[in-house]
């Protein structure tokens, strides 16, 4: 046995059938742009990173830091998304171009998109990397600004800071 179904013609009650579909597919459009489907990155949700011992802006590019082990370092960098130009990190740790080397002094421990400070469309952010100092050591973070989709491109702005990590100085 067959299943009919009722022509189109029949569905349409007082003309209210073609507003309820488009009613549904804009609702269902602005939900997805609600929730997250856009394509820009959005602010991270607050991380919570330790007290560092050392604060890096883009000012200290260039320039040669030292912790002991176990100290924190943050970096600030200012970021705008919504360009598409994003901050992306490596570790140089002199002895090997892998990054995945557990044996550098020192490790991104964690990155966070903090909100703009402004409610404009388009408004700048500020992307913090926290890194800790895990045994003694040189090791350099490079840091590029890139749209991730142009590989044949120079960064807009690249950043380098060199860490020396020293043995934890204990005090008697």
């Amino acid at each position: 046995m067959t299943k009919h179904r009722k022509p189109v013609a029949q569905l349409k009650k007082s003309g209210n059938f073609v507003m309820k579909k488009l009613a549904l597919s804009f609702g269902v459009a602005g939900l997805l742009g609600l929730f997250g489907c856009a394509s820009q990155e959005q602010p991270s949700e607050v991380l919570h990173f330790p007290e560092p011992s050392q604060k890096l802006t883009i000012r200290e590019t260039g320039k040669s830091f030292s912790l002991e082990e176990g100290q924190y370092a943050q970096l600030s960098l200012k970021e705008n998304p919504s360009t598409g130009y994003s901050w992306f990190f490596k570790l140089d740790d002199g002895k090997s171009a892998n990054n995945s080397r557990t044996d550098s002094a020192i490790k991104i421990v964690g990155e966070r998109l903090l909100p703009p400070q402004s409610d404009l469309a388009g408004a700048p952010t500020v992307r913090e990397v926290m890194i800790k100092a895990l045994r003694p050591g040189t090791a350099t973070l490079i840091g590029e600004c890139v749209r991730p989709w142009e590989k044949d491109k120079e960064p807009a702005i690249s950043v380098r800071y060199d860490f020396r990590v020293s043995l934890k100085t204990i005090l008697k």
